[in-house]
């Protein structure tokens, strides 16, 4: 298969993972609790780091989280944080760690089964939101809807939110289409993703 010619301007990049993910997965409409559990919390992880490395560091991250499996993840103690925190492989930083711990408290305990998907498409209707926008500089790092939803989690009990980290979960999943103009998947038809290729 022939490279695409053009991508998104973050994509441009010398790094095969970086490129892969840019085509086979940001933007696609991503379902499935667990899923979008698992893609909100390496977003909190990224928080002042670059998605390059989370994403280097993303089989880890589904190791050492059960594959982001939500009432495992709420069941962690404090013995199992201190394991994470000695484990060079993943972001050791124990506020994130805490975070996604009490998150998933939080989604067990208001969203059983699949009531969390449903929950993060209900802002958008269930329809992904499509953007045109020229070049990467010209994206907002958040706007209106990422802070709608990031108040309304906040007001749920999610901790280590605010709009940026939100608009790059709507992102992500697909909720939202930010692929660039000139990218060869600005404003296409996208099968939804069923997994980023790792085993959940």
């Amino acid at each position: 298969m022939a490279e695409p010619s053009h991508r998104c301007d973050w994509a441009r990049v010398d790094d095969p993972l970086m490129r892969s993910y840019h085509d086979h997965e940001w933007g696609r409409p991503l379902h499935g609790s667990q899923r979008l559990f698992a893609m909100l919390s390496l977003e909190i992880f990224q928080c002042g780091l670059s998605w390059q490395l989370i994403l280097h560091r993303r089989q880890a991250f589904f190791k050492d989280f059960n594959n982001f499996d939500i009432q495992a993840v709420a069941a962690f103690d404090t013995d199992r944080i201190d394991r994470l925190m000695a484990d060079p492989a993943i972001i050791r930083n124990r506020r994130k760690i805490e975070a996604t711990v009490a998150n998933a408290v939080v989604v067990t305990s208001q969203f059983p089964g699949e009531e969390f998907d449903r929950y993060c498409w209900s802002f958008t209707g269930g329809l992904t939101i499509n953007h045109d926008y020229p070049d990467d500089p010209s994206i907002p790092r958040y706007d209106h809807l990422s802070a709608i939803v990031c108040k309304d989690m906040r007001d749920l009990g999610l901790r280590f939110l605010g709009p940026v980290t939100v608009h790059s979960f709507l992102q992500a999943a697909g909720m939202i289409n930010d692929h660039q103009h000139d990218c060869f998947l600005n404003g296409c038809s996208r099968s939804p993703l069923n997994s980023p290729d790792l085993s959940i």
